[in-house]
């Protein structure tokens, strides 16, 4: 309840400052050239990756929620090859999972360790689960994934793309 009440906050001040309340008020150019742009804008996660996370989430064992969650990550941190869902993060270069810098190998074995992350750690709460996959900034990250998930939900009509692929061995030497 204590996680809901943060968000509807959060949420809150969110719509407070769009509407200019909390500071200056957005330009209207602004927001007419934001809201044209993003009518020709591609999918968030493109087809390609968006195979990558469904073979993942179906090697994990993820369920739909959790399948949301590792798409809406992948977007949220948005890491160059290698960081692709921002394990290990730039001060962690020692890390396991920066074995690779193809674009390929490393999407995967990135995704593994996030669905890992997920399958052991997230029962439903995602600001419970931000305690441990971003406990620095908590908060502002559970939020932040929050929005992209509803927006990947809403561009795919809530269901997910593509079909479920069998399970398979996607292993690198």
């Amino acid at each position: 309840m204590n996680a809901i009440r943060k968000f509807l906050l959060l949420a809150g001040v969110a719509s407070l400052a769009a509407a200019g309340v909390c500071g200056a008020a957005p330009k209207p150019a602004a927001v007419a050239t934001s809201a044209v742009s993003a009518v020709h804008k591609g999918p968030t996660i493109p087809a390609r990756e968006w195979a990558m996370i469904r073979q993942i989430a179906v090697n994990y064992d993820l369920n739909n929620e959790q399948t949301w969650l590792l798409a809406a990550i992948r977007r949220h941190e948005n890491g160059r090859a290698g960081l692709e869902f921002g394990i290990g993060g730039p001060m962690n270069n020692g890390h396991p999972s920066h074995r690779y810098q193809d674009g390929y190998k490393s999407f995967y074995i990135q995704g593994s360790w996030a669905a890992g992350t997920i399958k052991r750690n997230y029962n439903g709460n995602l600001f419970e689960f931000a305690g441990r996959y971003c406990p620095a900034g908590k908060v502002k990250w559970a939020s932040s994934v929050i929005k992209v998930m509803s927006r990947l939900r809403a561009e795919n009509h809530y269901v997910l793309p593509g079909e479920k692929p069998p399970k398979r061995d996607i292993s690198f030497p």
